[in-house]
């Protein structure tokens, strides 16, 4: 399986750099380029759409392997939903990318295509399994795929930056999983995107001959973050021979997954985020403040901070990469790489930068550019608290053995459904404010017009072995809009 993944991994690599090459030539005959602008960093216009032929390559090199080995067609085969969901979810991950590469999305429009990827992925491959609870795992998943997905696209602001930090995360990924289930079908995976990306970052280094765009980095970060949940499923070790972990034991993969593959992405969202909410900024507009343009304000050149990034990448996946043999290895190591973690957080916040705009300050302020993050993580606690309650309401508080994964696959549709159509009626971007009771009829229409759509998509999507209840789905339908009103209430406040 080795020789294999060496295979798939160099015919990636391959078929990457020409497709990358391609796309290359025809965007600048076609004049699709990044222009020069204010708030980014490059200094000439450069072609775009990379990213397509990162994808491209990816799914050619996993069907190619489908096609030439035995060995990986069982491996998919006995993975079939997974590997089906992480295709689903990649493909809309880059539609979305490439369409807002073209027509710029709204806020609301991004956010509720980057949920649909997510949901999609958790009701195709019935949801993860991380803490053992379906709600709690479902709200997990959903934030985490939406995190990352957002975090790789803020750190694709500097040639070289984003690919070379990710193409780490999957060689670490990879290596975890050389560790506890060699050959499974997340290390071959994980090394064939690992060869995608890398055919792209030959061309991506400073000075960058393309660039990715968003097609490219919510592919990529959606990639990075399925493949982070579901590292953990082949898990299976005996618990009893020097400490190894047990497949129960799930969550502590995940979470040293997380952390050591995502290092770096996650570390200038934090850092981009915190400083633009201190200032009561957006943390989604852009600027000239990530941890690249940091490091070039204290003098590194593009080279050198594409090597810090790279080094930085390694030691985070390295460790988790090593600890990945035993439970007392992987808790110490996960303290330690949340200790890094916080220590360059808060080394990049203190680095000086010179803010293009007029920095703006204020508690007040700073809740508003903060406050449609809260908004969206409690409205996505909400559906699951509904959907879940509905069937403990249901069934006594015992939910019956043939009904225990209706949870874990209508969950991610109710919360597709319901995030959709708050996004699209700028909900968490609005003041829950003014007047009161408008704001919470307003509220309640929205919640009662998700609901109702998510009832009816997950009654179309039934099969025998996808049941759900009707009762349930209707203390939901009621108890969803509710909790939607109560908490405007609570957290009304004067406009």
């Amino acid at each position: 399986m080795l020789k294999l993944a060496f295979i798939l991994w160099l015919g990636a690599l391959g078929l990457s750099w020409i497709l990358v090459r391609v796309t290359r030539n025809v965007a600048r005959m076609r004049g699709w380029v990044a222009p020069v602008r204010g708030d980014r960093w490059h200094a000439h216009a450069t072609p775009l759409f990379g990213g397509v032929g990162i994808a491209v390559a990816f799914f050619v090199a996993l069907a190619m392997g489908r096609g030439i080995s035995d060995e990986f067609r069982d491996a998919t085969s006995a993975n079939a939903a997974l590997a089906i969901a992480l295709v689903v979810g990649a493909i809309g991950a880059v539609v979305t990318g490439l369409c807002d590469d073209i027509v710029h999305f709204r806020p609301g429009a991004k956010l509720a295509a980057q949920c649909g990827c997510a949901c999609a992925f958790l009701w195709i491959c019935g949801g993860v399994d991380i803490t053992g609870s379906a709600p709690v795992d479902s709200v997990i998943a959903l934030l985490w795929i939406v995190t990352v997905m957002n975090a790789v696209n803020m750190l694709d602001n500097m040639d070289g930056a984003a690919t070379s930090a990710v193409t780490v995360g999957f060689l670490g990924i990879a290596g975890i999983n050389w560790f506890l289930a060699p050959g499974s079908f997340v290390f071959i995976v994980a090394l064939i995107a690992a060869g995608a990306t890398l055919g792209f970052l030959v061309q991506n280094l400073p000075r960058a001959k393309i660039f990715m765009g968003d097609a490219g980095s919510l592919f990529l970060g959606f990639l990075l973050a399925a493949l982070v949940l579901i590292c953990a499923r082949p898990v299976a070790i005996d618990a009893n021979t020097n400490g190894m972990l047990e497949s129960s034991q799930g969550w502590l993969v995940t979470i040293i997954a997380a952390t050591g593959s995502a290092f770096v992405p996650l570390a200038d969202m934090t850092v981009v985020s915190t400083a633009r909410i201190r200032r009561g900024q957006s943390p989604m507009v852009g600027g000239r403040d990530h941890t690249t343009h940091r490091l070039s304000q204290m003098g590194f050149s593009g080279g050198a901070i594409v090597l810090i990034i790279v080094a930085t990448a390694t030691v985070s996946a390295g460790i988790a990469v090593a600890a990945a043999t035993g439970v007392v290895a992987m808790t110490l190591a996960i303290g330690v790489l949340l200790a890094c973690f916080a220590v360059i957080v808060g080394g990049m916040l203190r680095a000086c930068v010179r803010m293009d705009d007029a920095a703006v300050s204020g508690a007040p302020r700073r809740l508003a550019a903060f406050a449609p993050f809260a908004k969206g993580v409690i409205d996505v606690v909400m559906i699951a608290v509904a959907v879940n309650a509905g069937y403990l309401i249901r069934w006594d508080f015992t939910i019956p053995p043939e009904l225990a994964n209706s949870v874990a696959w209508s969950l991610p549709v109710a919360m597709a459904c319901c995030v959709s159509v708050n996004a699209f009626a700028g909900t968490y971007w609005k003041q829950w404010g003014g007047n009161r009771w408008n704001g919470v009829k307003q509220g309640f229409l929205s919640a009662l017009l998700g609901a109702v759509i998510a009832v009816i998509l997950i009654a179309a999507l039934w099969s025998p072995d996808r049941l759900f209840s009707r009762v349930a789905l209707g203390y939901f339908l009621v108890g969803y809009p509710v909790l939607t009103a109560v908490m405007r209430i609570l957290f009304w406040r004067k406009a």
